[in-house]
């Protein structure tokens, strides 16, 4: 049957200390807005890691979603009450320059 078993480690000690650090973050975050009552955690749960995923990061000044994307997230309210980066938005161009960071990553 020709079947190999491999062993892997679960643990990557320099990541744990992000994770944990993340987790504790997210979780004062619901704490906090939930204040008192602690039910309906899971209601709360995309709105705090919305806010966490678009909130600038004090080591890198930058967001983890514009680091995974290499773009910045519209937040709802801008979808909502249009600013000037939403009436200026123009699809092709940004494909554009999009492609162009990408081409030159290597560089």
């Amino acid at each position: 049957m020709d079947i190999q078993q491999s062993f892997t480690s679960v643990e990557y000690p320099q990541a744990n200390g992000q994770v944990e650090v993340t987790n504790r973050d997210i979780v004062a975050s619901i704490k906090a807005r939930l204040d008192k009552c602690r039910q309906g955690w899971v209601d709360e749960l995309q709105h705090v890691l919305w806010a966490h995923r678009t909130t600038p990061k004090d080591r890198i000044n930058e967001t983890p979603f514009s680091l995974v994307y290499g773009t910045e997230a519209v937040i709802p309210v801008e979808v909502l009450a249009p600013t000037e980066r939403i009436t200026t938005f123009d699809e092709q161009q940004n494909d554009g320059a999009l492609r162009e960071n990408l081409n030159a990553f290597e560089e």
